[in-house]
C-alpha cells in the first residue's frame, strides 16, 4: 500500500513513520529528511563527512529501501552540481535519498568528464555537455587529462 504525502496530516506522519523505521534500521545520524507530495526526501548532511561516507550512507540507506546503486546526477543548467540518488520504498513510502557531491572548481571554470574519462575545463556560466558530467570529490586527485574547452 502507498501512503500520498498530499493525504492530510494523517498520510503525511505514516509517510515519516516510514523514513523514520528506515533511518532506524540504517543506524545512521546527521541526515535530512522532507516530505513532497509523492515521496519523502533522505538527504546525507556533510556533517556525516566527506563525499566517500556520505557515498557509503547513501550505498547503505538504497540498500535498506531496496533500491538499485546510486547514481551521479548533475545540473545541465550553466550552475555547476552534482549528487548521487537512488529511490526506493520504506513500507509504503517512495524514498528518495540523495548525497550532495562537490564539484571540482579550477582557474577558467569547473571540470568536467567526457564519456571517455577526458577531463576539460568548462567555463563559468557554459552548460554541461551532452553526454558529460561534472568531476567531483568522488574522483580521485589528478585523475584523466585535461584540457580548455571554448
Amino acid at each position: 500500500m502507498t501512503y500520498p504525502v498530499t493525504g492530510g496530516a494523517a498520510a503525511t506522519a505514516a509517510a515519516l513513520l516510514d523514513a523514520a523505521a528506515l533511518i532506524e534500521q540504517s543506524g545512521l545520524s546527521g541526515l535530512y529528511v522532507s516530505c513532497y507530495e509523492d515521496r519523502v526526501t533522505i538527504s546525507a548532511s556533510t556533517s556525516m563527512g566527506d563525499a566517500c561516507e556520505r557515498a557509503a550512507a547513501l550505498a547503505m540507506l538504497s540498500e535498506l529501501a531496496g533500491a538499485g546503486p546510486g547514481r551521479q546526477r548533475d545540473s545541465r543548467s550553466g550552475h555547476p552540481a552534482a549528487w548521487l540518488s537512488a529511490a526506493g520504498h520504506a513500507g509504503g513510502t517512495i524514498i528518495e535519498i540523495t548525497a550532495h557531491l562537490a564539484v571540482r572548481a579550477v582557474p577558467g571554470g569547473t571540470l568536467a568528464a567526457g564519456p571517455d574519462g577526458q577531463q576539460s575545463v568548462i567555463p563559468a556560466g557554459q552548460q554541461l555537455l551532452a553526454g558529460w558530467r561534472w568531476v567531483t570529490d568522488l574522483d580521485g586527485p589528478g585523475a584523466g587529462q585535461q584540457q580548455a574547452v571554448a
